[in-house]
């Protein structure tokens, strides 16, 4: 058992609730919250896990409460328990054992990403989503505590629902979120109601707060990944560090409705959730919202079918930077495709998918080679089956940007591009590839450079490309694809075991066309 699930375990034992051990540990009842969900893992050295053990072994005092730890200890841990054991040193040795490693939130974030496929609600979903009512609604509705905020989230969501003029919509919270993803019925509800808002028309500004623990951040961000997926999401931050005392919520459709609270650091549940309808109203709390996007930054740019934007031009900024480079995909890249086999494939595009190529693919090249004089760049590739190659199954790499259009490989094709990666490993010292068959990223890409910033995406139909530049993600998705290679190559990589093995392959490709042509 993880450390969140045993904390969860002895808390439903003993009917304690999340302020109730607060109270008795000195920590804040949000931080238990994030304990006892996961989103936040324990410090070895902290002081409150013995604290939990004192309170749990003086609360856990009747017989089916032991007996049903002891059955959780003696089913899930590597823990005897012995007669000499008192209570309190027993379960403070659960608690600090290791546990299953909890993924990390960059491979969460990625698999949320790579498995994403558009999907109609289940009727269920859609029938919760039809039964809110708010019926008839005041200037001002107040509603009290988490599930007042609930409420009055739900009764924003269905009146910007029932108006059919298309709006953007304005959100801002620092607030503890737990009140949206503790609840999964509740979830389920509220996106289903906001999957419904954006299907008629309406948009998002989101400014996303990032002074949280950065796992946090992106727990939260994962959670709009299927909004994201929709292409009506314009997401920011504000730069500008705050204390975090003083928190504050701004739900706002101009047209519509607003809802607003504040709290003093996590501690929601005694909240004031205002829900205004009167115009004069909105228009204030649109005004400061306003004003604070002023101060804020794009946090993301997001590329999909639905919107493709200019997506070439970022990622021709993007690749102009200077800065070393790891890179991930699905296939080889398109960055070090022979200009032959380039113009030739762009021949067989649609005029309106070449258009656009052909200004990015002049310019590739030479500022990846300006790019290799004084920094590296470090591509890892998973090579598929010979046979999937000869079958001409494996997909192009400027195929995956978002609206592509799929092109596949030729054997030959696929022999030429492996044959340029093999001239580059030979020419170029700062040019680097590792060779994995570890698929765990499959369907994923990162493409991220130190210091400027990362591309990220689904790269399978309906592919999506996240590109970011702020500092701190860019800082973590680096450093977790560091600790890639080094799981990949060790402390360093064989480049001539790594060039043997691609001039093994296309050898292979060469031969088994000779062999096909008798």
């Amino acid at each position: 058992m993880t450390f969140d699930e045993k904390l969860d375990l002895l808390m439903n034992i003993t009917k304690t609730s999340n302020s109730l051990l607060a109270r008795n540990i000195a920590l804040d009842a949000s931080f238990v919250s994030r304990l006892r969900r996961g989103v936040r893992a324990p410090v070895e050295s902290a002081g409150y896990i013995p604290a939990m053990a004192r309170y749990f072994s003086r609360i856990c005092s009747s017989d089916y409460q032991k007996a049903a730890l002891f059955e959780a200890i003696k089913t899930n841990s590597s823990i005897k328990p012995h007669e000499s054991d008192t209570m309190e040193h027993l379960i403070l040795n659960w608690l600090k054992e290791k546990g299953p490693d909890n993924p990390n939130p960059i491979d969460s974030f990625l698999m949320e990403v790579g498995q994403f496929q558009f999907k109609r609600n289940a009727p269920a979903v859609e029938e919760a989503a039809a039964l809110i009512d708010p019926g008839p609604i005041k200037d001002v509705e107040m509603f009290y505590g988490v599930e007042g905020k609930r409420r009055a989230a739900l009764y924003f969501l269905t009146l910007v629902s029932q108006n059919k003029t298309p709006q953007t919509l304005l959100l801002y919270s620092n607030e503890d979120l737990s009140w949206l993803s503790d609840n999964p019925e509740y979830f389920a509800r509220w996106s289903a109601l906001m999957f419904q808002v954006l299907k008629n028309g309406n948009r998002i500004k989101i400014i996303h707060t990032i002074n949280r623990n950065f796992d946090e951040m992106l727990t939260g961000i994962r959670g709009w990944v299927p909004i994201y997926m929709t292409g009506s999401i314009e997401p920011y931050y504000c730069p500008k560090t705050r204390d975090g005392i003083f928190r504050r919520t701004l739900f706002i459709a101009p047209q519509t409705a607003a809802v607003t609270s504040s709290s003093v650091r996590d501690d929601i549940k005694n909240t004031a959730n205002l829900l205004f309808t009167r115009q004069e109203a909105i228009h204030a709390l649109q005004s400061e919202y306003q004003d604070y996007l002023a101060l804020c930054r794009p946090l993301m740019r997001i590329f999909n079918p639905f919107n493709p934007g200019n997506y070439l031009e970022t990622l021709a900024e993007f690749e102009a930077e200077k800065g070393d480079t790891i890179l991930k995909t699905n296939s080889l890249s398109n960055i070090t495709m022979p200009a032959e086999l380039v113009s030739y494939q762009l021949e067989h595009l649609p005029n309106s998918a070449a258009e656009s190529l052909i200004a990015y693919q002049q310019e590739k090249t030479s500022r990846f080679l300006a790019l290799l004089k004084d920094h590296c760049f470090t591509e890892i590739i998973t090579l598929p089956a010979l046979e999937t190659i000869l079958q001409g199954r494996v997909v192009m790499g400027f195929s995956d940007m978002p609206n592509g259009t799929p092109v596949y490989y030729t054997p030959q094709e696929y022999k030429e591009h492996l044959k340029n990666v093999i001239k580059l490993l030979k020419t170029h010292k700062n040019y680097h590839v590792h060779l994995t068959s570890d698929n765990h990223l499959d369907g994923s890409m990162v493409y991220v450079k130190e210091g400027v910033g990362v591309l990220v995406g689904k790269t399978t139909s309906p592919s999506v490309v996240f590109a970011i530049n702020e500092s701190n993600m860019t800082a973590a998705f680096w450093e977790y694809m560091n600790i890639h290679l080094q799981k990949i190559a060790g402390d360093k990589s064989d480049r001539h075991a790594t060039i043997a093995r691609l001039e093994s392959t296309a050898a292979q490709l060469k031969e088994a066309a000779k062999y096909r042509s008798r």
